[in-house]
């Protein structure tokens, strides 16, 4: 499969793990029951991408295991993007290897701002998840990654980002109609 086609993967499932999140956190104009379809099509196409790619394997794997250590999968559609993440890699299989614990430790410190203070001049770095970013980057330098996994975390990322500011309008404009 394509880099390019695993950058749209990546992107997809960006956009859905925030759009999943937001519809339950932002009480969003859209029911809640959506969050569903969203969180297990997030996860069968993260299960893919860590199936095909052994990149991906490692930083989506990494994700997961952060988010799992911090409890930031906590609602019906992270639960079934789990479920689908699960379902593909048992039914293809990944890649495990001690980089997805490495990968797993830098996500969890991304996910620290809701569980320990941190001084409002430091946020920005939680914000962009940054300590993930620079700590691919670094492993991506020192030729442990390859460069093909800072650009899936890059357009997950900016997928996840945009994602965001797009449901924060929506919410802004249309508070809970639905």
């Amino acid at each position: 499969m394509s880099l390019l086609t695993i950058l749209a993967i990546s992107f997809l499932t960006g956009s859905l793990i925030k759009l999943s999140d937001d519809i339950t956190d932002k009480k969003m104009a859209i029911p809640g029951f959506f969050a569903i379809p969203s969180g297990l099509i997030y996860g069968l196409l993260m299960g893919y991408m860590m199936a095909i790619d052994i990149g991906a394997s490692y930083l989506f794997g990494g994700i997961v295991l952060g988010c799992l250590v911090t409890g930031k999968i906590d609602t019906n559609g992270h639960y079934f993007g789990l479920l689908g993440i699960l379902v593909v890699i048992l039914y293809y299989g990944f890649h495990p290897s001690p980089l997805i614990l490495l990968v797993g430790v830098l996500a969890a410190m991304d996910e620290m701002k809701g569980i320990i203070h941190v001084p409002s001049s430091l946020e920005f770095i939680f914000d962009y998840r940054l300590v993930l970013k620079v700590g691919i980057l670094i492993l991506v330098a020192l030729n442990i990654l390859g460069l093909n996994t800072l650009l899936i975390l890059l357009t997950f990322d900016l997928a996840y980002i945009l994602t965001n500011q797009l449901t924060d309008k929506l919410t802004s404009r249309f508070p809970n109609e639905i």
